[in-house]
């Protein structure tokens, strides 16, 4: 791999609970689903589809999907969980050598540049990959920081609370300055840039990003209970809090589906045209989008879109949000074939666990 791809994402930083609420992913469904980290995907293989396609630009990202899906086709759930390094608070990870180990096993699975990958980083298989990306390294920088600055155990009181109540509670009274400079720091364009890419801010127009994320941490815990929303703790701890906060994909009960659907996956490396050329129109039910549309412009958004309109079968239903950026608007000719359901979208993104988000979207096809 020439132009040496990276892992910017090990997994989705987004709830997949707003997916399967929006999309409404049924048996028989072909679904398109933006790869980043592959959770996604994998959750939306527990609902039955007859085929989930994942793409992406980035082969590291695709390289992360087949890691998983290799897992998922030749270990038990215990051993799946030890091959991604799936940390736990409190809890050291096995040793990496037992990593190593389950690669061997599962390399056979492997598609060649999958293999030529994760050959050339078998450190990031020693460390685990769950958390190898260069967002959830800058979430461990953050984490260490955050600990200089208070307590490890005051930081762990946000998930000892016995309720949302008393949650709320000791977060009104905890002391946030050093936090929020901390973010004031952090959490800016320079600095973002070097995580995530210029390009992913090139729409955003708010000129303090340590304050947007200031008043959705506000949100995040004041409205949900840590100890149920794993994406909290990784953050703020580096591990799940328990076996039962995990991502659905993650979850013992949801293995054997899993495991008995994961040959209906498809990963492929293109864009949303690239998928139009290779299964042509009417192809696709339902497109979980992501985050896609966060760098684009009003015209390359409406381009994309008229690719995803001309891959949908009547009655298609898709998704997607904006992290910073302002939601783009659809032109005539898009509106006119798409209907919005802000409703649904709201209740949704009302209960989105995954606090960073701006927005969430949802549409169907006209009928």
């Amino acid at each position: 791999m020439s132009n040496r791809p990276s892992v910017v994402y090990s997994n989705v930083w987004e709830d997949p609970e707003l997916n399967r609420g929006s999309l409404l992913v049924k048996p028989g469904d072909h679904v398109l689903s933006i790869t980043s980290g592959g959770c996604n995907s994998l959750c939306l293989l527990l609902e039955n589809p007859e085929r989930v396609v994942s793409i992406d630009l980035n082969p590291a990202q695709l390289a992360m999907l087949e890691f998983k899906r290799a897992a998922i086709i030749e270990l038990d759930h215990e051993d799946f969980l030890t091959a991604l390094g799936t940390p736990f608070h409190g809890q050291p990870l096995p040793p990496a050598a037992t990593r190593v180990a389950l690669y061997r096993k599962i390399r056979r699975h492997l598609p060649a540049y999958a293999q030529e990958f994760w050959d050339a980083h078998q450190p990031l298989i020693e460390q685990g990959i769950f958390l190898c990306g260069k967002v959830e390294a800058f979430f461990a920088l953050y984490r260490r920081i955050l600990n200089w600055l208070y307590d490890a155990t005051s930081l762990e009181q946000f998930f000892r609370q016995p309720d949302l109540a008393a949650q709320k509670a000791y977060y009104k009274a905890f002391r946030k300055k050093r936090w929020r400079f901390l973010n004031s720091l952090l959490l800016n364009r320079f600095v973002l840039s070097l995580v995530k890419g210029a390009h992913s801010f090139a729409q955003v127009e708010d000129p303090d990003l340590s304050q947007n994320l200031n008043r959705k941490i506000d949100r995040a815990m004041t409205t949900f209970y840590n100890p149920d929303n794993y994406f909290v703790a990784l953050m703020l701890l580096g591990g799940h809090f328990s076996r039962r906060a995990m991502s659905p994909y993650l979850l013992a009960e949801n293995f054997p589906i899993l495991k008995q659907n994961i040959g209906r996956l498809e990963i492929f490396l293109g864009t949303v045209g690239d998928c139009l050329k290779k299964w042509g129109p009417r192809s696709f039910d339902k497109f979980n989008l992501s985050n896609i549309f966060e760098w684009m412009d009003h015209e390359v958004f409406n381009g994309v879109i008229r690719e995803v309109l001309a891959l949908s079968r009547p009655g298609a239903r898709m998704c997607w949000r904006y992290t910073l950026a302002r939601p783009r608007q659809l032109d005539a000719e898009n509106t006119r074939r798409l209907v919005a359901e802000p409703d649904l979208a709201a209740r949704l993104f009302a209960q989105d666990r995954s606090f960073i988000y701006e927005s969430f979207h949802v549409y169907h096809l006209a009928s």
